[in-house]
């Protein structure tokens, strides 16, 4: 070991430390400048009193940390005598089509108009059309990227058992991916003197109110995507006979739930001065896991098919009232047509709704025209394993209906 001399080295930091607790002890003396300052008639200020001045705080009268409920009785401001029955998005009719056409006055026709009969006939589609639905269906459903947390599965058999839980591509970004994919395509066929003549609004709201044998009837819907057309779609030629179905001893407004508070507005989208503001077809979604009976069990084909009849009827009641006022009864100048369809991203439901009265009475000579025909789907089975895509069962005639839906006038 080599012996060197020892540095006499002080750390500055300790000196510094003790120094500062000796001054810091320090009295300071009187040096008189205070009253001579004070002889001159200069104010004098505590510094303390410079930097934490004293700031008045007004004292508010805070009634509570959060505004009080409107209490929902006879005190609301939107509170009616008259019970009306509400009808929403999520709202089931347990009598399923047959309760939906009483409820709207509506005889089914269990094929198309004749016009898209004619045109899903007379296609003459690329043979890369299919080709392109098949990618559509596969980058909606398992090629998308997002990864949200799904909703719960439950085992009838084992009620209280806890799967864990999927991740996955959430249902509306599902359906909303294939609409629009599907209407893409549609409009590439169609071209531009077609596609000028769409508009597409996503998310939107409509409200009406009518009577009924005494009843007063809310609907309130919204429809996940709308096309408009800058022309109303043509009346359906010819006069269609039909007996409304018979739900004794069952009333047709069964199972909509009933309420003293509400609102009896109109609403639609658009105005009446924007070119293209007729309603053409509306797409809306079917999500078991938010529409349910309230009974708890499934909804069936029947129940999912009145949806896609009342939800075109809202809207056709509601342009109906928005050209003739709100205070139109009976048979309508002019019949106003909505195509109307309903998917949950595999299984597509279409219909046709021409409205010809707002009058819903059981003793209306007038009846409202539904056309519609079963439910198709799209395919059966579509997954994604070991990098590879597989689809079972593509129907590409639900596409050629699609697109003959697009280009109806």
């Amino acid at each position: 070991m080599r012996l060197t001399n020892t540095l006499c080295a002080q750390h500055i930091g300790w000196h510094f430390k003790k120094h500062w607790l000796v001054q810091g002890k320090r009295v300071p003396k009187e040096t008189g400048a205070v009253a001579e300052l004070l002889k001159l008639g200069v104010q004098v200020k505590n510094p303390e009193d410079l930097l934490n001045t004293k700031v008045e705080r007004k004292l508010v009268d805070i009634v509570g940390t959060r505004e009080n409920a409107v209490s929902e009785d006879s005190g609301h401001p939107d509170w009616h005598p008259t019970v009306c029955h509400s009808y929403s998005d999520h709202s089931v009719l347990i009598g399923g089509l047959p309760q939906a056409q009483v409820l709207t006055n509506s005889i089914e026709i269990q094929s198309f108009p004749k016009q898209i009969e004619d045109a899903i006939a007379s296609q003459q589609l690329p043979n890369t059309v299919d080709k392109s639905v098949r990618h559509a269906i596969l980058a909606s459903h398992v090629l998308d990227a997002e990864q949200v947390k799904l909703p719960k599965v439950r085992l009838p058999e084992r009620p209280a058992f806890n799967l864990p839980r999927s991740y996955g591509i959430s249902h509306e970004r599902v359906n909303r991916l294939l609409v629009n994919k599907l209407l893409h395509e549609s409009e590439k066929l169609a071209g531009r003197s077609v596609s000028v003549r769409r508009k597409l609004i996503d998310n939107a709201s409509f409200k009406s109110s009518l009577n009924k044998d005494g009843d007063l009837l809310g609907f309130s819907i919204n429809a996940e995507k709308v096309v408009f057309a800058n022309r109303a779609i043509e009346a359906v030629k010819g006069k269609f006979e039909g007996d409304l179905p018979d739900l004794y001893p069952m009333k047709s407004t069964i199972s909509i739930p009933k309420y003293h508070i509400y609102q009896t507005e109109n609403l639609y989208p658009l105005r009446t001065d924007i070119s293209c503001s007729h309603p053409h077809t509306i797409f809306t979604v079917f999500n078991k896991n938010l529409v349910k009976n309230s009974h708890g069990s499934e909804v069936t084909t029947a129940q999912m098919q009145a949806r896609t009849l009342v939800k075109a009827f809202v809207v056709a009641a509601a342009r109906a009232k928005q050209l003739h006022g709100d205070s139109v009864e009976g048979a309508l100048p002019k019949p106003i047509v909505v195509q109307s369809v309903q998917t949950d991203g595999r299984t597509f439901h279409f219909g046709v709704l021409q409205l010809n009265t707002l009058d819903l009475g059981a003793n209306s000579t007038t009846k409202n025209y539904w056309f519609h025909k079963q439910n198709y789907d799209l395919f059966s089975e579509c997954t994604y394993e070991g990098g590879r895509t597989h689809l079972d069962n593509y129907n590409g005639d639900v596409f050629r209906i699609f697109n003959a839906f697009y280009n109806n006038s």
